[in-house]
């Protein structure tokens, strides 16, 4: 039996039967319940697709649950365990009953099915879980600053070459979200940048290195995160000076340049 596609895109969903579909929702503790997921029947299997869940090198890329639960982004492991806890009852059921009948044992998975009869409130609820998939648009600045270090935990987590990285200190105030300690006195400064117009990157840049090459900025670089900023890879501006987009590859590529300077 093959496994779930919890990366196909929500547009996917459409293409199903009504009558087959059935939206999942998550209630995340303390905050109110979207829905996070799709499964129908097709011949003998129920197949099971989420855009919430979206991962590259181990990593998953945190920002479209935060549009879908932008309240409860501490909550976005135990929605990790739910979705894997799903995507095994799909694998055993053999129709989407089966799956609404187990979640119903299991309320602990704070997962609950609904069938899809076109109604309102099903349009809403698929249309929100379809926005939330979307690449593009801009998000609150605390929710943003919240991503970027979720992020950089999952890639110092998962990635061997950043397997000495620790985030030394967070930051509250201003524009820098973390420090982070990469080993062997390697120090990196990340710094979140919004509203950057694409003419204002390069002395952004040149600013940081200033800010780096400071006397008590001894080894210190600088990771300069511009949301909206349209590149292929990360650019590298100056030796102590890194410039990217909230890419989860180009962060992880960035933080692997910087650990082996």
């Amino acid at each position: 039996m093959p496994r779930q596609q919890f990366n196909k895109p929500a547009a996917a969903f459409q293409t199903q039967p009504t009558h087959n579909l059935m939206l999942v929702q998550f209630l995340p503790p303390g905050g109110s319940p979207q829905v996070c997921a799709a499964l129908w029947r097709e011949g003998n299997y129920v197949h099971l697709a989420s855009p919430l869940m979206r991962a590259r090198h181990g990593v998953r890329d945190p920002k479209s649950y935060a549009r879908q639960f932008p309240d409860a982004l501490a909550s976005i492991d135990a929605f990790e365990d739910a979705m894997a806890w799903l995507d095994a009852a799909c694998y055993a059921a053999a129709d989407p009953r089966e799956v609404d009948a187990a979640c119903q044992r299991h309320p602990e998975w704070r997962l609950r099915c609904a069938q899809y009869d076109g109604s309102d409130s099903n349009l809403l609820g698929l249309a929100g879980l379809i926005r939330a998939a979307e690449t593009t648009g801009s998000f609150p600045s605390t929710i943003m600053r919240d991503c970027l270090l979720e992020m950089i935990r999952q890639i110092l987590k998962n990635d061997p070459d950043l397997a000495a990285g620790q985030i030394k200190s967070t930051s509250q105030k201003g524009d820098d979200v973390a420090t982070l300690d990469l080993g062997l006195d390697r120090a990196v400064v990340v710094t979140l940048l919004t509203n950057i117009a694409s003419t204002d990157v390069v002395r952004q840049g040149v600013l940081a290195h200033h800010r780096m090459t400071a006397p008590n900025n001894d080894r210190t670089q600088s990771l300069l995160v511009l949301p909206n900023l349209q590149i292929n890879q990360p650019m590298v501006l100056t030796p102590r000076v890194v410039i990217t987009n909230m890419d989860t590859d180009h962060i992880r590529v960035s933080l692997v340049l910087m650990a082996k300077r």
